[in-house]
């Protein structure tokens, strides 16, 4: 039987920790919405519903916080895309690429402020831009042999690997970044099953020219949308 001293530590801690993963969570969306400057830790401590002496405790300052939640943010992304997780993907083939992609998308749209935090940061060349480049460049080292075996086995077209990197980041990341605008657009949540995996098959057919498996089950377009497409539909063929 364990002493008393260590039953009555191992709550504390557990708590510890929970606090710690929803300050965290919290500060993440702060920082995603208002960006660094407009973000205040009394206001995530309120978020939380706990004191902002217990977030400086655990954290720091602002500064220290901002980088706790990218650490986090980078790490858990590792983590999900880890040959543990994945299965040892196999990322020099079609196949390998392919389900990468799939993981990659579903991570996005349910991390968009992920994305959001990169575009606040790379507004202005700060500190805090050269911490998450560094980030970023670990993980571009590991892809870079992988896009060039691809690349030359006419997996993907051989382009610029700049471009390679951000037309794909984009197309995987931008719909959710931008769900709100999307959403009042197009009159689809971006976050539902329906729409992730509608997203996901275009950027199969974008990137790998994969045909969608089930179109009828994409989001409906809303009503303006699809007068839209009929007037398409129904204009005349030029024989010629």
């Amino acid at each position: 039987m364990k002493p008393k001293t260590q039953q009555r530590k191992q709550p504390r801690q557990e708590r510890a920790q929970r606090s710690r993963r929803d300050i965290l969570r919290a500060a993440r969306v702060a920082f995603a919405r208002n960006g660094f400057e407009g973000s205040n830790i009394r206001d995530i401590a309120d978020q939380v519903g706990v004191t902002h002496t217990l977030i400086r405790y655990h954290f720091g300052n602002k500064q220290e916080l901002w980088m706790a939640v990218v650490d986090d943010m980078f790490d858990e992304l590792s983590f999900i895309m880890s040959p543990e997780q994945t299965g040892k993907l196999d990322l020099t083939t079609r196949g390998g690429l392919k389900e990468w992609l799939r993981i990659y998308v579903r991570y996005c749209a349910q991390h968009p402020e992920h994305v959001r935090i990169t575009i606040n940061e790379s507004m202005v060349h700060t500190g805090r831009l050269d911490y998450m480049v560094n980030r970023v460049r670990r993980s571009h080292t590991v892809l870079i042999p992988v896009l060039q075996s691809l690349m030359r086995e006419g997996v993907v077209p051989e382009v610029w690997l700049v471009s390679f990197f951000h037309i794909v980041s984009s197309i995987c990341q931008m719909p959710f970044a931008l769900s709100t605008a999307i959403g009042r657009l197009y009159e689809v949540d971006m976050t539902s099953d329906a729409a992730i995996e509608a997203h996901t098959e275009a950027v199969l057919a974008l990137l790998l020219g994969e045909r969608s498996s089930n179109p009828s089950q994409w989001p409906a377009l809303p009503h303006w949308a699809r007068l839209a497409q009929a007037q398409i539909e129904e204009a005349p063929h030029d024989p010629a």
